[in-house]
């Protein structure tokens, strides 16, 4: 039988790290973790995994003030289980569990969401339960005791099994590890937890009373959020044409932050524009606003619920009250958490403080919970686009990242501020970090038709294939869906000085390069499709010009037939040597 700790001998100091070798809870650390989960009747294996986020909140549990542990749990980047842990450190150097905030999350077989329950939840606070060691002071062989102790809810113990192993993970090798394993009263089947010095868990297996293997959890992931960049000036501003699928951006730390005071109004409207995006996954827009004096949260509302048939050029108005801020948010696989989201366009989703009760402030340590009108909680994550510092965002699950400031070479463009969002959470292993996803603007007044078509194209989402006679992208009736993306026309190489050249000569619709020499040797990679042409790799595509200011390389007027403006003509085919712009 398993002893109850005495946690009536313990003695706490305020504010103590949690530094045990084997349990350290470091402020700011996640730890991610993966592994398969076997049904024993049918067999059917699902692959989940959790991030455990040591958040700087604290909570008070029978009078010591506990470090809140954040752990949430998906399934293909669903959300399933969502907790709030609390745990704190003694004199002695024991590590105590008081408890566990809950919030299951249910679906039907056909991936409904049908609703929330909170097994599991329990409080030392409460009546009969008592806090439990979540680890010894010193890896001492004794008896079993209670990690938790809440009779009828939460009763799981554990012992010491081994010492001063090895052990080999695909996340690396450890020595010195101990064994523990943990059962309960409530539930059959046992789990086996390695810890390693220096880490914690770093893997674990649950088996059932036959032998079978019904779970196994590895430790894949360990970052850090909130590193402070080298000299705060936040100064580095990737280039909107450079956001290329699947190419990370690196030193997020050092990348303009999305400042609240650029989306702040005064009782005005701000136009959001989608401008394009290349994602798998069928994301929603939504905004909501932030109090400027106090940093209060308002309710939000979708402001597209599918940016997956949202045409390039769309535009949402939103009314800003006086002394607000606009935030933008995205809710990743729209068609995957089994919400309708249209339910939504006119407000009612509720951003809470689940640790308080309060509405969400973006003050707030850790990312809020959404819920309905009603109260209902739901599973929607916002992956908040402002509220980022030093390359996290704790307006977001697990103190992510999930979107820049980007800038344009596109006439016209200043003022407006646009924002490159990332759908995947940095803890996935989807993420790829090229903030391409969704990729909007947001501006005073609505954008004029010949800028928006220079940042659609910058965006990756001009036309590609057209024929004579294409619309501008900015023609509500001719707008590509966001995704849509200007194929390559051979195999991805490393961009050279002719690349990096095009950048500071684009304006606009007409395009002037400065260098004929840069360009001799890339003529051959002009493509002809339908009468129209593109520019080879991570050139501009040029079917919706409306102008083109050129001069023939050999001094012939053949195609041009002597344009004294340098106009091309409508009819006009390419010669062998092609040309060249000025």
């Amino acid at each position: 039988m398993a002893i109850l700790p005495n946690f009536a001998a313990a003695t706490f100091t305020p504010g103590a790290p949690i530094n045990n070798p084997y349990f350290p809870l470091i402020t700011g650390h996640v730890l991610s973790y993966m592994g398969e989960e076997t049904d024993v009747d049918t067999g059917e294996t699902t692959t989940e995994r959790n991030d455990l986020f040591t958040t700087s909140a604290t909570f008070e549990v029978r009078g010591v003030a506990t470090t809140v542990i954040r752990d949430t749990v998906y399934e293909d980047d669903v959300i399933i289980e969502d907790t709030f842990d609390w745990y704190a450190q003694d004199t002695e150097g024991n590590v105590w569990y008081f408890g566990e905030i809950v919030i299951n999350y249910e679906y039907d077989d056909a991936g409904n969401f049908i609703g929330v329950n909170h097994d599991g939840e329990w409080s030392a606070d409460d009546s009969g339960n008592q806090p439990g060691w979540a680890m010894k002071a010193s890896p001492e062989f004794g008896p079993a005791y209670y990690l938790e102790y809440a009779p009828g809810i939460a009763e799981d113990e554990s012992i010491i099994a081994e010492t001063g192993l090895h052990l080999e993970t695909s996340f690396g090798e450890f020595d010195d590890v101990i064994k523990i394993i943990d059962s309960s009263a409530l539930s059959t089947g046992i789990e086996y937890k390695y810890y390693a010095p220096g880490v914690g868990l770093i893997t674990e297996a649950a088996v059932a009373p036959n032998g079978m293997t019904t779970s196994t959890v590895d430790l894949y992931r360990h970052g850090i959020v909130g590193q402070m960049d080298s000299d705060d000036s936040d100064d580095v501003t990737p280039a909107l044409a450079k956001l290329k699928e699947s190419k990370t951006i690196e030193d997020l730390a050092e990348i303009r932050d999305l400042d609240r005071a650029d989306f702040a109004g005064t009782g005005t409207t701000k136009h959001v524009t989608v401008l394009g995006g290349s994602t798998d996954s069928a994301d929603a827009l939504g905004a909501y606003f932030i109090d400027e004096a106090t940093g209060a949260i308002s309710e939000g509302r979708i402001l597209v619920a599918d940016l997956a048939d949202a045409a390039s050029g769309t535009s949402v108005a939103v009314d800003v009250p006086d002394g607000q801020t606009l935030c933008l948010f995205l809710v990743r696989g729209a068609d995957e958490i089994g919400v309708d989201l249209d339910q939504f366009t006119d407000g009612g989703l509720q951003l809470k403080n689940l640790l308080t009760g309060a509405p969400a402030n973006v003050n707030d340590l850790f990312a809020p919970t959404v819920m309905d009108d009603a109260g209902n909680i739901v599973p929607i994550q916002p992956l908040s686009a402002l509220g980022a510092d030093d390359g996290t965002n704790l307006l977001n699950p697990a103190g992510s990242m999930q979107a820049i400031g980007p800038s344009s070479s596109a006439a016209g463009a200043g003022g407006i501020e646009i924002i490159g969002f990332e759908d995947r959470l940095n803890t996935s292993p989807e993420y790829d970090g090229d903030f391409n996803d969704a990729i909007v603007a947001v501006s005073d007044a609505p954008i004029a038709a010949e800028t928006l078509n220079q940042l659609v194209r910058e965006a990756g989402g001009a036309k590609s294939g057209g024929t004579n006679g294409d619309q501008p992208v900015s023609d509500t009736e001719d707008r590509l869906p966001a995704g849509d993306q200007i194929p390559d026309a051979g195999d991805e190489e490393a961009e050279g000085p002719a690349d990096e050249s095009l950048d500071g000569h684009v304006v606009s619709d007409t395009f002037q390069f400065a260098d004929a020499a840069l360009r001799v040797e890339r003529f051959a990679d002009f493509d002809i499709r339908r009468d129209d042409f593109r520019v080879d790799r991570d050139w501009v595509d040029f079917c919706d010009l409306d102008r083109v200011y050129d001069d023939h390389l050999d001094g012939a007027d053949g195609y041009f037939d002597g344009v004294p403006d340098g106009v091309l003509k409508a009819g006009a085919s390419l010669s062998a040597d092609g040309f060249f712009f000025v």
